[in-house]
């Protein structure tokens, strides 16, 4: 019995270390990549209006990863030190169908972001401030991504490039794993079935340890009972 349960407990720990090598594995297939996107449509803006703006098509927010950040760059013009705002371009993240995020309003956002780093020429948004902004790291409603002008300049935007997000074969993966089943709870399910399956079985081995079988009656009978029967045979015959 010793060894069986040995052999028991050495199938389990089997299992976990199986399990958390595949919480390893799913981790670091989460490869990131830099993404540049094409700003040849952008125009020239200037009092928050917009200068280019990146439908979900072309880039979906859900890649972006903590580590990620939004770098633009833009043409600046007619710099009006005076203005309001020290920085030239405001990043926004708009969505008209959210429901996950409390910086809604009727159902649509118009998530302002403003840049941690920034010159006349470039701005860096991270992904921390832009949660904030919108209200959720879940990005999955977010339509468009928008750089537009503050009341400080008129701005052409040349560049934007966004930092350390998910690959998007990795991303659709991603997405369609989360509509199917989880392979994580595949393996949580197997080693419950397996601790399940040990645990009966221990229960089934201690009830047959204290039984024999009675071949003259075919059954299993208590150990206790079957060593009996011969004293209470012998004492008949005295």
């Amino acid at each position: 019995m010793k060894i069986f349960l040995s052999v028991a407990m050495s199938a389990i720990i089997a299992c976990a270390s199986i399990f958390s090598c595949t919480l390893t594995a799913f981790a670091e297939n989460a490869e990131t990549e830099d993404v540049t996107i094409d700003c040849s449509s952008a125009e020239a803006c200037n009092n928050w209006s917009q200068s280019i703006t990146v439908d979900q098509a072309t880039f979906n927010a859900t890649r972006l990863t903590k580590d990620s950040e939004i770098i633009v760059t833009f043409k600046s013009e007619e710099i009006n030190e005076k203005a309001g705002n020290k920085y030239n371009a405001e990043l926004i993240f708009q969505s008209w169908d959210n429901t996950t995020t409390p910086a809604a309003q009727d159902g649509a956002v118009w998530a302002k972001i403003a840049p941690v780093k920034f010159d006349d020429s470039s701005a860096t948004y991270d992904f921390e401030s832009i949660a904030t902004a919108y209200g959720t790291d879940d990005f999955s409603q977010v339509y468009n991504i928008i750089i537009g002008a503050t009341d400080r300049a008129k701005i052409t935007v040349t560049g934007i490039t966004v930092t350390n997000c998910k690959t998007k074969t990795y991303a659709e993966k991603e997405e369609k794993d989360s509509k199917g089943t989880n392979p994580i709870i595949i393996v949580i399910a197997v080693i419950a079935g397996i601790a399940i399956a040990v645990v009966v079985i221990v229960i089934i081995m201690n009830k047959k340890s204290s039984e024999a079988f009675d071949v003259s009656t075919g059954k299993f009978v208590d150990k206790k009972n079957l060593f009996d029967e011969p004293k209470n045979d012998e004492d008949e015959k005295k």
